[in-house]
């Protein structure tokens, strides 16, 4: 065994027995990311999973998800992609199950979807985001950061004041947003519909 591979195995086992609130869980998934990004993505998925029960809580979602997500990213955006593109199960552990889907990382991403006319995917992963059940934010709450956040985006990037979004794009977001029960609703459909 080679000292890559020994320092993987020692990565894998401190990963393991590391408590899931603690907060160097995701400094010791960056560095076996950086080892072994396929393993890194495969732990992830592991303690995901093994802690599905306990992602409801935002201070173990956001050490799980939210930070993890992050580093992942930073790592290797376009391995994080790939994966995340290939494996339907973190996505609907990260979209569904945990309290901090449709912020941060996970926000970025969703986002990338949207702008990069990707209806598919963006469809699969909002209809997860819409069966997201934690009590800390409604799916009208998630809905409004997405918009903002693909608006905002797209306004940076193309350095202009008002999004130029695709007629399938708008009819993503517009779809999605005649789900929205309550005060969003109104005011995200208004803002959609001005688009086209």
């Amino acid at each position: 065994m080679n000292a890559k591979e020994l320092k993987k195995y020692e990565l894998i086992v401190k990963v393991g027995a590391t408590e899931i609130q603690d907060e160097n869980l995701a400094s010791y998934l960056a560095e076996l990311a950086v080892v072994d990004y396929q393993t890194a993505f495969e732990m992830w998925e592991y303690l995901l999973t093994t802690h599905v029960s306990r992602l409801s809580d935002v201070v173990i979602s956001h050490n799980i998800e939210t930070k993890v997500f992050e580093v992942m990213q930073r790592i290797s955006d376009a391995k994080l992609r790939q994966l995340l593109g290939s494996n339907p199960t973190i996505l609907k552990l990260v979209y569904s199950s945990c309290a901090t889907a449709g912020v941060g990382g996970n926000l970025a991403y969703l986002s990338s979807l949207v702008l990069a006319s990707k209806i598919d995917a963006a469809d699969e992963i909002l209809k997860l985001l819409a069966a997201n059940k934690n009590n800390n934010m409604d799916f009208g709450d998630r809905m409004k950061l997405l918009i903002d956040d693909v608006f905002n985006t797209y306004c940076s990037k193309n350095n202009t004041k008002v999004p130029n979004l695709n007629r399938k794009q708008i009819m993503l977001l517009l779809e999605h947003t005649l789900k929205v029960k309550g005060a969003n609703k109104t005011l995200l459909t208004q803002r959609i519909k001005e688009l086209g």
